[in-house]
């Protein structure tokens, strides 16, 4: 530390520091385990933090060359997770194979993802699906597994993103954005078909029980 600066000058750490604690700024807590199922609130927040970032770059115009990790990985996760999600629908409402959410490998999840949303939608315009594939595949060849925005190396020493100079944030998002309609949107349909069938199933189990 240099002795000219004193500790009141810059941040530094306080006796009695802790992390996860609410505060008398309400405004400012954030409210965790709400629900019995959080997943929504992982799902909306890595895109919305993505977002925020991208919003960041636009409107100071720097910081790019440093954010663009964050911001690939919060984008990825956010997929990741809405692909899991869209497959746990699947799972319940078609009975598809539930061994295929135990990874990361984001390519592998969309072939099942769309296996189900071809299924709840059979006369749907695929074209759409196809564009999706194409922008997954992208993220599928720079970081299968999650890693590759996380990390500069991997566990073996082998540069990460080799290949890749340049990426338009603006572009990103704007892609992402897209993207999520339709997901987003699929996510909403398909929880709608499920309560519908678990209505139908609990009417047909009370009409039984009469």
């Amino acid at each position: 530390m240099n002795p000219k600066l004193k500790k009141e000058e810059i941040p530094w750490p306080q006796k009695g520091d802790k992390l996860f604690k609410p505060d008398i700024d309400s405004e400012h807590n954030a409210c965790l385990n709400y629900s019995h199922d959080m997943s929504e609130a992982y799902i909306s927040g890595y895109k919305l933090a993505g977002d925020v970032l991208v919003k960041h770059v636009k409107q100071k115009k720097r910081d790019q060359d440093f954010l663009v990790y964050p911001i690939g990985f919060l984008y990825r996760q956010y997929l990741e997770l809405r692909l899991k999600d869209i497959i746990k629908l699947g799972i319940e409402l078609y009975a598809i194979d539930k061994e295929m959410l135990k990874h990361h490998d984001i390519l592998k999840l969309w072939i099942l993802a769309k296996k189900t949303l071809k299924k709840a939608w059979p006369k749907g315009d695929h074209t759409d699906l196809d564009i999706i594939e194409g922008c997954i595949k992208e993220y599928a060849e720079a970081d299968p597994f999650s890693v590759s925005f996380r990390y500069s190396e991997d566990k073996k020493g082998n540069k990460t993103l080799e290949g890749i100079s340049h990426i338009n944030l603006r572009n990103l998002a704007d892609a992402i954005e897209r993207i999520s309609s339709l997901l987003d949107g699929s996510s909403c349909g398909l929880s709608e078909e499920l309560d519908l069938k678990k209505s139908v199933e609990s009417e047909y189990r009370n009409e039984q029980y009469y």
